[in-house]
């Protein structure tokens, strides 16, 4: 298979499966294609370019693990792709003017504990079609990037530093019709239901796992990395902080079932089981 800067993990994936070892070891951030549901988020939407950047690497060092495996890598400009991260940016990211640009610096709102994302939906649901809102952070917003593409928009990112990126997002065109989670998998319930259901696994088989202390985005990073390990007859018990929209959109379409109880504004519990039927 030819792959250039361009191509996407996934597409390197589905070719060669030996391919997620092989590019786990060129870096440390890489380690996380190895579980299933991180690569399901993050391999789709990540090209090898991206993918460097992200790790502190280079395409020389994806040429060297992955020609052994049959790869030929090409360094091709393909200057038609929109979404990515630094490079060239694209035609849309030029041609924006700054009365055409909402900022929003979310850094200090995730140092005191709270989550953006409520307002970053509101303000680009506001948003006038060809108009840009760009997010600030100490990291790159991965799940953010699958929601909001979801609804169309495309991104380009700028990252000054290793703790400083600039995500801008374009709203190209309306969607559609409305995007909004399926609840097929997700039970909210009121705490007595919610313990009694509880009460149904032993103790050995409740997998606790508490990631109220944690900061963004480990959270999710976190209870995604649990899930895989859950057996069938096992339940992972999650003490949350908030709503986790974007776990519930990544689980959205899985054999996993969610219930979710809501304690107090800042004690969320969810109850994760793989349903075998």
């Amino acid at each position: 298979m030819k792959i250039t800067p361009h191509t996407k993990i996934s597409a390197i994936i589905k070719a060669n499966s030996h391919s997620i070892a092989a590019i786990a070891s060129i870096a440390k951030p890489f380690q996380k294609l190895k579980n299933p549901i991180l690569r399901r988020l993050m391999a789709p939407r990540v090209t090898v370019a991206e993918a460097a950047a992200i790790g502190g690497c280079t395409i020389a060092d994806f040429k060297r693990v992955l020609e052994p495996l049959g790869f030929i890598i090409t360094t091709i400009d393909q200057k038609g792709t929109e979404n990515h991260i630094g490079g060239n940016a694209p035609v849309w990211f030029s041609s924006l003017a700054e009365s055409q640009t909402d900022t929003f610096d979310v850094r200090q709102i995730i140092d005191q504990g709270d989550d953006p994302l409520k307002t970053i939906m509101q303000r680009y649901h506001q948003l006038p079609i060809g108009h840009a809102l760009c997010i600030i952070n100490s990291f790159i917003p991965y799940p953010l990037l699958q929601v909001l593409g979801k609804k169309g928009a495309r991104h380009y990112i700028q990252s000054p530093s290793d703790t400083l990126h600039h995500t801008w997002f374009f709203k190209e065109v309306a969607p559609a019709k409305p995007e909004k989670i399926s609840n097929d998998h997700i039970t909210i319930q009121i705490p007595s239901s919610f313990e009694k259901k509880l009460a149904d696994y032993e103790p050995q088989y409740r997998i606790e796992l508490d990631v109220r202390a944690l900061p963004m985005p480990q959270p999710l990073e976190a209870i995604l990395q649990a899930i895989p390990k859950l057996k069938p007859h096992e339940i992972l018990y999650v003490y949350h902080k908030r709503v986790p929209l974007h776990l519930l959109e990544e689980l959205e379409g899985t054999a996993y079932n969610i219930l979710l109880c809501e304690y107090a504004d800042d004690d969320i519990r969810l109850l994760i089981s793989y349903e075998t039927d």
